[in-house]
């Protein structure tokens, strides 16, 4: 029966679809292309012509030229208006599309016999979304539709190689999908740590003498200059997001009883935000698959930072879509109506689509708007640049610019595996493969792999140190942890220079100078050394030895995924410190943190090995293994309590 109602739509959507002319066949241009064969995808048969492909294209938004404009006004330190941060309905109007790309593209889909009744604008106009056969699609895009199967997992997806665009209207439409979009979105914890000998729960009792063995808070107390929260005031609330992560709340008050000082209270637990199916934060675990380790490591340790101060759990996705266990759409979806329906920000094909129909999956409509935005934002997470559309990342890079337009800060995990990038759907420490043959990722390349969402200029990315000696006095020094055992497991800071996104503003100096005194000897076939992209990590802190109590025991945990939610915790003290003050939060943080690199503690020792390299090694001043450095919390207090 279904297939009978579905030949049905089938033929309704051939008989009524016009033909369109000659000169607009003649007219099309490239707009996007595939660089190189896809990773762990064989191209099969041609698609049947009669598939219904979810349609969905995205309209050019006005004013993006000038998003690192608009950014700096609100975030340079030496900007008359650092701080004076949008609202949301501002940011909304200053990007919408314009009317004549709406009537362009309209335009276009009726000549080719997609007729008003069939294609809709999105609720905020940035999109145009129709249901068309592929024959229909591959005359619209001039294209050829294939299916392609996953070599590892099985399944098929239908893509194309590349598509084309009328002359008339390429300017005015971003991208299109389903098109050449086929590596999924998945981000995963940067490290699991190595459980297999649990350690005794010790606590606090040796201050920071020990600090080599387990690196406590009263360590990083010392370490970095700071103390503990004062208040708890409502509208400075952290927030983590977490994807398929849960956090186990019994482990939080036998943490807070051994390694916070003064002890959190044991029934402090944080508010849980669930978006498109988030689980309850009390979900039981499989001791085998080390599944809840990640939550607890960023709870653990934003807690013990922030105190009195609340967290908050973004607890993403329903665990059962496949897709969902990987895209950040679907939180910025929750947080922003408008992102709902800017360029689809629930793309079909890569990101989730909620109600979800797989068994078990969450049946209720995507979350669109709704969810609390707090003033930071620590993700443990990230996913490989080469794997995903260019025009895809862009268009979410300019949502985590639209948060810093929005007094919010935002940082990522840079990584754990130096130069390469590790990914758990089918990666292993993946690198690339050199230009000159398509770029593309291959487990045996040897060309430097760039993270994202770290290669976007608007969000701080977060590297990893660890202590040089047996005290702190001996101070830091690039992390770096081999695993014997399992070399893929080796870990070290991620770190590197983008392939997608442009040098910003304001690091320009801060990267010409470390190219410039200390370049790394390597050709343009194995890393970007235009000097013209976007490096990271921003920032670095401590990443190794973090304890995290996990199922009654607690273990010395490792990753940027631990370094982040302490820079985290710093900058919500940070924000404390401006309220109390009387003044905003910080929002884009970057651009105040390479004006001082006096307020951090320059790390000039270690490397990120990675691709059969030893990868880039760290130097005076800023460098793409630890940034600018771990942070002196009171020089930046200082720092941004001059601000306005």
């Amino acid at each position: 029966m279904r297939s009978s109602i579905l030949l049905a739509a089938v033929a309704g959507f051939l008989t009524c679809s016009a033909a369109p002319t000659e000169n607009a066949k003649r007219n099309f241009v490239l707009h996007e292309k595939r660089d190189g064969a896809p990773h762990q995808w064989t191209r099969r048969n041609r698609a049947h012509p009669a598939e219904i492909l979810p349609v969905r294209i995205g309209l050019v938004q006005s004013n993006l030229h000038k998003a690192e404009e608009y950014i700096l006004d609100v975030s340079d330190p030496y900007s008359p208006n650092f701080g004076k941060h949008w609202s949301a309905e501002k940011v909304a109007n200053t990007f919408a599309p314009t009317k004549k790309t709406m009537d362009s593209v309209a335009d276009w889909l009726v000549e080719f016999g997609i007729d008003s009744e069939r294609h809709t604008f999105s609720t905020g106009r940035n999109w145009i979304q129709f249901n068309a056969t592929v024959a229909e699609t591959e005359q619209l895009f001039n294209t050829e539709y294939h299916y392609y199967e996953h070599n590892v997992e099985g399944g098929y997806r239908i893509a194309c190689d590349e598509y084309h665009l009328p002359q008339s209207v390429r300017d005015h439409v971003d991208f299109a999908m389903p098109t050449i979009q086929l590596e999924g979105m998945r981000p995963i914890p940067n490290l699991l740590p190595k459980i297999a000998a649990p350690s005794p729960i010790t606590g606090l009792e040796d201050g920071i003498t020990t600090c080599a063995n387990l690196t406590t808070i009263l360590c990083l107390r010392a370490l970095y200059n700071f103390g503990a929260g004062n208040t708890s005031a409502a509208g400075n609330e952290m927030g983590i997001g977490e994807w398929a992560d849960f956090l186990y709340l019994p482990d939080l008050p036998l943490f807070f009883k051994n390694y916070t000082s003064p002890p959190i209270p044991a029934d402090t637990v944080p508010d849980f935000i669930s978006i498109d199916g988030g689980q309850t934060a009390n979900y039981t675990y499989d001791n085998q698959t080390g599944a809840g380790v990640e939550s607890a490591l960023d709870f653990d340790t934003a807690y013990s930072i922030i105190y009195p101060q609340k967290l908050r759990l973004y607890q993403v996705g329903d665990g059962v879509n496949i897709d969902s266990v990987g895209t950040f759409n679907i939180f910025l979806d929750a947080l922003d109506a408008s992102y709902c329906t800017y360029l689809g920000g629930d793309q079909p094909y890569v990101d989730p689509a909620y109600p979800d129909p797989n068994e078990g999956g969450y049946t209720g409509p995507l979350q669109c708007g709704g969810a609390p935005k707090s003033n930071v934002f620590s993700f443990s997470y990230n996913q490989i640049e080469a794997a995903l559309p260019v025009s895809y990342q862009e268009r979410q890079c300019h949502e985590w610019m639209k948060l810093g337009l929005q007094g919010v800060s935002v940082l990522f995990a840079s990584g754990d595996s130096g130069v390469a990038n590790r990914y758990n759907a089918g990666y292993e420490n993946s690198c690339l493969t050199s230009p000159d043959v398509g770029q593309y990722v291959d487990i045996n390349g040897t060309r430097f792999s760039p993270s994202f969402p770290t290669n976007c200029p608007w969000i701080t990315a977060v590297g990893a140190t660890m202590l040089a000696g047996t005290t702190i006095a001996e101070g830091e020094v690039a992390v770096a942890d081999p695993d014997a055992t399992d070399p893929k497991n080796d870990y070290y800071s991620g770190g590197g220079f983008s392939n997608v996104f442009a040098l910003p503003s304001y690091q320009s100096a801060a990267v010409t100078n470390y190219l410039k005194n200390y370049p790394p000897h390597y050709p343009s076939h194995i890393y970007n050394n235009s000097g013209t992209s976007r490096a990271y990590p921003d920032v670095s802190a401590i990443g190794l030895k973090i304890p995290t109590t996990y199922l009654g025991s607690t273990y010395g945990v490792g990753g940027t995924s631990a370094s982040t939610p302490i820079w985290g915790g710093i900058v919500t003290l940070l924000n404390e410190a401006r309220l109390a003050a009387k003044k905003g939060p910080i929002g884009f943080l970057n651009p105040t943190l390479y004006a001082h690199p006096e307020a951090f503690n320059d790390i000039t020792v270690g490397g990120n090995p990675g691709c059969g390299s030893d990868g880039f090694k760290a130097q005076p001043g800023w460098d793409p293994v630890t940034g600018l450095g771990s942070p002196k919390y009171d020089k930046l207090v200082e720092v941004f309590l001059c601000l306005p």
